[in-house]
């Protein structure tokens, strides 16, 4: 005698297939809810190239300027000092570290020269990662950015590239 359909193997198997993949497609539809909360479509592409535009220009001001900076970064103290292209008249700088994978890492800090032209600052303990170090005045005339795993105890140059603006 032959067994019922429900007492089978296959017919459970194949009902089994599709309902796997509603739990998966749920799962996913969930998280993409909750946990997708970023834009990946600029609104204003024009705007959005202006940008990038005068952000380039200002990297060519600093090397027209042949600007390049000295720094280290280590327990929790940032000094920072011209390498070339130092002004007459030292201002205010702007030094953003920007984490490579976790936004909440980043921080900015505006420093001012020390009389023995040395700018200094307290950073963050725990600098153990890749950053970005981007270097601006005040009047954001010109920027100089690079990447760099740190921590740096030792003077450590930072110049002016196109890559990765």
């Amino acid at each position: 005698m032959v067994k019922p359909w429900y007492k089978q193997f296959w017919p459970w198997f194949l009902i089994s297939v599709p309902v796997v993949v509603m739990i998966v497609c749920a799962i996913i539809i969930y998280l993409a809810v909750t946990q997708g909360n970023f834009s990946m479509v600029v609104d204003d592409y024009y705007k959005r190239g202006k940008t990038i535009n005068a952000v380039i220009a200002n990297v060519q001001r600093a090397q027209e300027l042949n600007i390049s900076f000295q720094f280290k970064a280590a327990d929790g103290k940032l000094a920072l000092r011209y390498h070339s292209g130092e002004p007459e008249e030292l201002s205010a700088l702007t030094v953003n570290f920007v984490h490579a994978t976790d936004e909440d890492r980043d921080f900015v800090r505006r420093v001012t020269v020390a009389s023995d032209g040395i700018y200094r600052a307290d950073i963050p303990a725990n600098v153990d990662s890749k950053w970005t170090v981007t270097i601006e005045p005040f009047d954001r005339q010109w920027k100089v950015s690079q990447k760099y795993r740190l921590p740096k105890t030792e003077w450590t140059l930072v110049e002016p590239l196109l890559y990765g603006v």
